[in-house]
């Protein structure tokens, strides 16, 4: 690896150090540590391991763990050697079973209002970060930081932090020209009007006192630990979801100017394939890298705090890389406090698209729980929901294998109500909300989305809970009856 094209900085330079060093001299035992990462994306891949050594090997850690989103499987086995004793704002499955059990204690919170909490020593007893750790493509000779594929909270982290760790990534190329930095300021609108506008900096301000030390890394992202490959589900809800967008979005009342947000994970790689538009706008907080090859005539513009692999994105990084110029004409990397801006997503006029763990009859969501377990976190969601023109829901519906409704008389945790919800789409149809009293929201969501199996147990409870009266029908019984159809062979 060339170290002098990476890190001109000749001060910097002097300051590289193998992980496992750099483990010993600036992280406490006792403490927090933040991890610049969404889902998987740019995630340090030399320090995690490093801490994990140095745990078998004998010392005692008792942290906080902080993480911009989603990480990775390999990030998790090592996390789960190092006493974590509570971790915001987002979950992966190797971190669910420590938090579902009580041994660590866990929040989330909106992805928007992430980065102002990080400073502001929210998650850290009021005081700063003891170490950030985070990946660059190239530090300039300013000392200036180019990051990887994801900026997520990270200019946060490295603002709330007493010393910073960099890991110099030489696999992926110098990515200068790729982010734009902008310091919200209170009470100042984002003079953000179009995706592809450029109103900060392009790479991220770091003071040389805070850089402790540079860690050189040569590896390839992992796919993220959050989400599945796709499935040909997805590409059934891709496929009623584009026929519907279509539609919707040729009105008039649009005027042919929209920006779509499409959430995360699989339904959004099996979206790229299915949507009807030419020159497209995206703006939204994390998209598959895949998306790279359909730059120019289908997309005309991303923005995205994250470009991240989903499992079975083969070579996906390295076609990127051969489509670099097409990449920085096209995409933007921001960090989240402008990615999820309720200002920016209402000049936009967004449509989004999320997806949920389960929904209710009468369009109220759950995306972060299965049953009373923590299954991820709200992330995004509610910014997108709260500020956007129009919110589609999108999942199947059904889960393991047919066994379970994704539709239910209640859900386990109210995370986006039904109020925010203007249609609920699954492969099975379309319920348009928009307009609908909460006894025609319900007979929509039933007829509309539910599976076949389901759909007879759904009418019952609906009919039992109108027998008890109200504005808002609902019945323990019958939804207890309901529950007891669950799981059957």
């Amino acid at each position: 690896m060339a170290t002098a094209e990476r890190i001109r900085s000749e001060v910097l330079r002097a300051r590289v150090m193998d992980a496992d060093e750099a483990v010993e001299r600036f992280v406490p035992e006792r403490g927090s540590i933040a991890f610049s990462c969404m889902a998987g994306s740019s995630i340090a891949k030399e320090v995690p391991e490093a801490l994990a050594r140095s745990a078998d090997a004998g010392r005692r850690y008792e942290l906080t763990l902080l993480t911009g989103g989603s990480t990775t499987a390999p990030f998790e086995a090592c996390a789960a050697r190092l006493g974590i004793r509570r971790r915001f704002p987002y979950l992966s499955p190797g971190a669910r079973k420590g938090v579902n059990e009580g041994s660590v204690e866990f929040f989330d919170c909106r992805i928007g209002e992430y980065p102002d909490l990080v400073r502001r020593g929210t998650f850290t007893g009021g005081g700063p970060v003891d170490v950030a750790v985070v990946e660059a493509t190239a530090i300039d000779e300013r000392g200036h930081l180019v990051p990887g594929l994801s900026v997520d909270a990270m200019a946060a982290f490295v603002d709330a932090s007493r010393r910073v760790i960099v890991e110099v990534n030489e696999r992926k190329p110098d990515l200068t020209g790729l982010h734009d930095f902008y310091r919200i300021r209170p009470g100042v609108p984002i003079p953000i009007r179009g995706v592809r506008d450029r109103v900060g900096e392009p790479y991220l301000s770091v003071p040389a006192s805070k850089i402790a030390a540079i860690v050189r890394t040569d590896r390839d992202d992992e796919p993220s630990g959050a989400y599945s490959g796709t499935a040909p589900t997805d590409f059934r809800i891709a496929g009623v979801l584009a026929t519907f967008l279509e539609a919707e979005l040729a009105a008039d009342a649009w005027g042919g100017r929209f920006a779509l947000q499409l959430g995360a994970g699989p339904l959004a790689a099996a979206l790229m394939d299915a949507l009807p538009f030419q020159g497209a706008d995206v703006w939204t907080e994390g998209i598959p890298a895949r998306w790279a090859t359909v730059l120019g005539e289908r997309v005309r513009g991303i923005s995205t705090t994250s470009m991240y692999q989903l499992p079975g994105d083969v070579g996906v990084l390295d076609e990127l890389v051969g489509r670099l110029d097409d990449v920085l004409d096209h995409v933007v990397l921001r960090p989240y406090e402008v990615t999820n801006s309720l200002e920016v997503i209402a000049r936009l006029n967004v449509a989004t698209v999320q997806q949920a763990i389960e929904a209710d009859v009468f369009g109220g969501v759950n995306t972060s729980h299965v049953g009373t377990n923590a299954h991820n976190g709200v992330g995004g969601s509610q910014d997108f929901t709260r500020a956007a023109r129009l919110v589609v829901v999108a999942m199947p519906s059904t889960a393991a294998g047919d066994r379970f409704s994704r539709i239910v008389p209640m859900v386990s945790s109210a995370d986006i109500p039904r109020q925010d919800v203007d249609v609920l789409v699954t492969e099975q149809g379309v319920a348009d909300l928009r307009g609908l009293s909460v006894r025609e929201r319900a007979e929509a969501v039933i007829e509309g989305c539910a599976h076949p199996r389901f759909q007879d147990g759904l009418w019952a409870y609906y009919r039992k809970a109108r027998e008890a009266g109200g504005h808002l029908p609902f019945s323990p019984e019958a939804a207890l009856r309901f529950a007891a159809l669950q799981g059957g062979g």
